[in-house]
């Protein structure tokens, strides 16, 4: 089973912010060193960050934010930003490379001013 993953961002979270996202989480010498892959899938319903052939995060295509009483039921008693409009589900493993999945998905949320949050 996947770690559940998602951000609530002011600005939806795009292929380009999960590029760019791959540049502020690895170091130089990390990004040197290791093939790295920023793909989408199935036109653009989801993207995933590949790295030494293997997933780390799935991130899914963004969504509005639903109204309050949805956005409770279906995440629960999360804490979601006032001025967030876009919600953004993200899926990475629990194996070693999923963490750089989850710091993939937050740099991506701050850098679209927001906030991931991790659901297990």
């Amino acid at each position: 089973m996947p770690r559940s993953s998602v951000a609530f961002t002011r600005e939806p979270i795009g292929i380009e912010t999960l590029a760019q996202a791959v540049s502020r989480v690895l170091t130089p010498e990390e990004l040197a060193a290791t093939p790295v892959e920023v793909r989408p899938l199935d036109d653009g319903a989801a993207a995933q960050v590949v790295m030494l052939d293997r997933v780390v995060v799935t991130v899914l295509r963004p969504r509005l934010v639903p109204a309050p009483a949805e956005l409770t039921r279906v995440y629960g008693a999360v804490e979601v930003p006032s001025d967030a409009r876009w919600t953004t589900d993200a899926l990475t493993t629990w194996e070693p490379e999923g963490v750089i999945g989850v710091r993939l998905i937050e740099a991506a949320a701050v850098a679209c001013g927001g906030t991931a949050v991790h659901l297990g």
